[in-house]
């Protein structure tokens, strides 16, 4: 069991990091099936300025766990890749999504790994018209 570090993040913290985040997404449907992964890189250093996380293994330690731990972070980084999911495929039913999300660091950036799978059906038969 992993122990907490008693913090929590903010909305305000939530907000900035991710103003300053970059996302990339991949991914492919094979047999009516979706498997994407969308990575959000966070630069810790532009997000949280003024916190000296570079000089701070343990300040840098218990930021990054309050991060993961918040579900809010986790839902916004989950609904992302749903969104990507749903740009390629507008005109699609699909199916609910599975998601697996991991946290992890390079230095100071944080990169959130969200893997996706998902049904893919028929067209909608929504029209515009």
């Amino acid at each position: 069991m992993r122990e907490r570090s008693g913090w929590a993040l903010g909305s305000r913290a939530e907000e900035e990091l991710f103003r300053v985040a970059e996302v990339m997404s991949e991914g492919r449907a094979t047999g009516g099936v979706f498997y994407g992964s969308t990575l959000v890189s966070i630069d810790l250093s532009r997000a949280l300025a003024g916190m000296d996380l570079a000089g701070d293994a343990l300040l840098l330690a218990r930021v990054v766990d309050a991060i993961a731990g918040s579900v809010r972070v986790r839902i916004r980084s989950m609904r992302l890749a749903e969104d990507d999911l749903a740009r390629r495929f507008p005109d699609r039913i699909v199916g609910t999504a599975r998601t697996e999300t991991r946290f992890r660091t390079e230095a100071l950036t944080l990169l959130v790994d969200v893997d996706l799978e998902a049904s893919i059906g028929a067209a909608s038969g929504a029209s515009g018209a």
